[in-house]
């Protein structure tokens, strides 16, 4: 049973890192890479205060992707401010 529920974590873990390596895809259409770390960096940043590090780091993954499909030219979004960023990746959590 033990061996079980190991393998089962185990693919849960493997599931979700490629989910999170599929993440930032499709910002890459739009912004360099750098651009998109920068962007995930100061958004881990900001965010990290309101829900700690760990979820921060989730939601930025997935709010990149939402940011860069509605501010394709990643100057604009530099201007934009976190919580518009919140609403615009409000299903990421």
């Amino acid at each position: 049973m033990k061996r079980i529920l190991v393998v089962v974590i185990a693919i849960g873990m493997a599931v979700s890192l490629t989910n999170c390596k599929a993440m930032a895809r499709a910002a890459a259409k739009y912004w360099t890479k750098k651009q998109i770390k920068q962007f995930v960096s100061n958004c881990e940043e900001k965010s990290s205060k309101f829900v700690g590090e760990e979820k921060a780091h989730h939601f930025c993954d997935c709010a990149v992707d939402k940011v860069a499909e509605k501010y394709q030219d990643y100057k604009s979004v530099e201007d934009v401010n976190i919580l518009e960023i919140i609403k615009i990746a409000n299903d990421c959590k």
